[in-house]
């Protein structure tokens, strides 16, 4: 999937896909789940095919989702530990978030398809920078120390750094795609076949290429996705990006020395985000994105991986990405939910959690 780039795959299924904006309803969000699994935590209906497109966890209770329908500007929902709430979000209409990052309650940073920056301090969202070329994801430390890294195609955009006050590219970092830190000076990013660490001056890289397998004709193999567990154990994600249906998927591991392989799957269905679990595992969700495209949630845990039972069918489920809150076993994932397999124009938007 990531060989698309997470923004070009939300804009052709949009493309394709919806009909003329109209105005969503929010459903009243469930009860907190009783035990631990994927639960419905809230469903946004509408006739302009609402879809979550993405989410970031700041803590247990606080955490941000962003929904798009039709042309109508993206909207902010803010999770305060009960429930979701909408809250004001400048990002002009046709937009839309596909990447978020938040580093406290009172920072929190979103990154859209049309390049564009927005931060929350705490009381309001403002936008803060828009790039001239594609971004793929971003990195909030601290509002003083904020990352932002270009999509893999031309034109390469590289990663940038903000400092609090101006914005620098990083020339050490280019080709990255995305990151996960464990700190301000340990940082670890992926981009290709590469990972790389920011080791708080340069960033130093590592082909993982050996690792994979090689590109078939219908294949292009390359990392997708990091976590960072501790300094002696580093998780990376790639994918095949099978044409039509994604995957095959790859975990990969970093011990403190080396680079090995853990598993390798055959099945369809390709990664569209990654976050630990907060037991030392990994919740990987999945998207096989023929028409009209399924998902599903892989979770990694004591060496293998898992397929887990989500509330909706595979098959009626298009997922785009996971957060779990820090220090804690809280996820959630977000995405859209369609009631007839082909008829992928009358959807519900979605938020699932795990945990309480």
């Amino acid at each position: 999937m990531r060989g698309l780039g997470k923004a070009a795959l939300l804009a052709a299924f949009a493309a394709g896909a919806m009909a003329p904006a109209g105005a969503a309803v929010a459903a009243p969000v469930s009860a907190a789940p009783a035990a631990a699994s994927w639960q419905i935590d809230l469903k946004v209906t509408g006739s302009s095919m609402p879809q979550f497109t993405a989410v970031t966890a700041g803590g247990a209770t606080s955490a941000w989702a962003f929904e798009a329908a039709g042309s109508a500007a993206p909207k902010a929902y803010q999770f305060d530990g009960s429930g979701w709430t909408a809250q004001p979000f400048p990002d002009p209409k046709g937009d839309q978030v596909f990447s978020a990052s938040a580093d406290s309650p009172t920072d929190a940073w979103a990154f859209s398809f049309q390049d564009r920056v927005l931060h929350y301090d705490g009381s309001n969202w403002t936008i803060v920078k828009r790039f001239a070329k594609p971004v793929e994801s971003g990195l909030a430390i601290s509002s003083s120390n904020v990352w932002v890294f270009g999509q893999s195609f031309a034109p390469e955009l590289g990663t940038w750094h903000y400092n609090g006050a101006t914005w620098t590219k990083v020339s050490s970092g280019g080709g990255l795609n995305g990151a996960s830190a464990l700190s301000a000076n340990s940082i670890w990013a992926y981009g290709g076949t590469n990972v790389a660490h920011w080791n708080g001056s340069t960033w130093k890289k590592t082909s993982v290429k050996s690792l994979i397998p090689k590109n078939g004709e219908f294949t292009r193999w390359q990392v997708t996705g990091i976590v960072p567990i501790s300094s002696a154990s580093v998780y990376a994600i790639a994918s095949g990006g099978k044409q039509d249906v994604g995957g095959p998927i790859a975990v990969l591991h970093y011990n403190g020395h080396a680079w090995t392989r853990l598993v390798l799957t055959r099945a369809a269905g390709g990664p569209v985000g990654v976050s630990g679990d907060g037991s030392g595992g990994l919740w990987i969700p999945t998207l096989a994105y023929n028409s009209p495209g399924q998902s599903g949630m892989d979770h990694f845990a004591h060496g293998a991986l898992h397929v887990t039972t989500l509330p909706y069918a595979p098959a009626h489920l298009f997922l785009y990405g996971v957060a779990t809150a820090p220090h804690g076993k809280v996820a959630f994932t977000v995405g859209f939910y369609h009631k007839q397999k082909f008829d992928p124009t009358a959807t519900t938007a979605v938020i699932l959690r795990y945990g309480s």
